[in-house]
């Protein structure tokens, strides 16, 4: 910065000038639109920053249930006759069963392109525009600056001028004469090179006031990028959600037991035909001590039991079943307490 931008800066600034009726040049307009601008590119780089997370939760989070759906389900092992543990079943299932897992992986690499052509690059775009009049206003200040200091360059020859040109009225000496010219000339010289400058300064402040107007018209479409936005990322979980097939599966009374035996052979359901002791409270509630399947007991066919469906204080479903409570599965038996327990504890305890 010039030693006259330094001075110019430090008079508006502090108001370190004897000029008291001087008007500096306006810049007004510029100023208050980019001021507005910033706040908002502010508000901007959030967003950025916040879909730039998305795409890397999502990334994130699609390969760890990828890789949970290839891991094994845990299987029940019997004491064989050498002593060592059999399992149940000879090979274990794998979580996810027929979950099309790499379509997990392809609906995270769509979301990411898409967020990155659809939202990130055009919000980049205003970005890089931002910048640009950011570095126009600087200039444009400078030149502000600049022009205001050759105004009053310009404005103390003037005055220096008429007090010569005064004093030649009385008296003609040669070597007022000779001030006189001196000083029209470089008044001349200086009003032509601030007339250069009000001139830079008026194209450049127009030039910027057209990029400010044209940045702040293309601010209103950030309400559609942020709904592009949810549009997409909710798409992106729409076919995660495809690829776990449910709309053929239909599912047990267990979280893990679908409708196709091949994909998990072991039922929990067996464990509660088991004859229960007919002296305990569970074998005199009837429903769950009687040896009947789960689903006669009052679940419905199809329904895992994880619903989310409350239990009220006698143990009821909110889907008018009966189910086992762990909140009661320490407490003594009493009779009439509806599925308290299954069959398979009462069972174990008379063992």
């Amino acid at each position: 910065m010039s030693w006259r931008l330094i001075s110019e800066t430090a008079k508006q600034k502090w108001g370190m000038s004897m000029e008291k009726n001087f008007k500096v040049t306006s810049n007004t307009r510029n100023k208050a639109m980019f001021r507005e601008a910033t706040v908002f590119a502010g508000h901007l780089q959030i967003v950025e920053k916040e879909l730039t997370q998305w795409q890397r939760s999502i990334d994130s989070s699609f390969t760890n249930i990828r890789n949970i759906m290839l891991s094994p389900l845990p299987r029940v092992y019997e004491e064989g006759h050498n002593g060592l543990a059999v399992p149940s079943e000879p090979e274990p299932t794998m979580v996810g069963g027929d979950v099309q897992v790499e379509q997990l992986v392809t609906a995270a690499q769509e979301t990411r392109k898409r967020l990155d052509v659809e939202v990130i690059q055009p919000i980049k775009q205003w970005m890089v525009a931002y910048r640009t009049i950011a570095e126009r206003m600087r200039r444009l200040e400078a030149l502000r600056l600049e022009l205001d200091s050759r105004r009053r360059t310009v404005a103390d020859l003037q005055g220096r001028c008429e007090r010569v040109r005064a004093n030649l009225g009385t008296t003609r000496a040669r070597g007022e004469v000779d001030m006189e010219i001196t000083l029209r000339k470089m008044l001349q010289h200086k009003e032509d090179k601030m007339q250069r400058t009000a001139s830079q300064f008026q194209e450049m402040e127009q030039t910027v006031y057209n990029s400010l107007f044209t940045l702040i018209k293309d601010t209103s479409v950030l309400r559609d990028y942020a709904a592009a936005a949810l549009l997409i990322v909710n798409e992106c979980f729409s076919a995660g959600y495809a690829s776990f097939n449910l709309e053929q599966v239909q599912y047990s009374t267990t979280a893990g037991a679908a409708a196709y035996p091949e994909a998990n052979k072991y039922d929990p359901r067996m464990s509660e035909q088991l004859p229960s002791k007919p002296n305990t409270a569970s074998g005199k509630a009837g429903r769950l001590g009687t040896g009947t399947p789960r689903s006669a007991a009052g679940f419905p066919d199809g329904d895992t039991g994880l619903a989310g469906k409350d239990f009220d204080q006698h143990g009821q479903g909110g889907g008018g079943y009966e189910a086992y409570d762990t909140r009661v599965s320490h407490q003594d038996m009493v009779e009439g307490y509806p599925g308290a327990r299954s069959n398979y504890w009462a069972t174990a305890a008379a063992h």
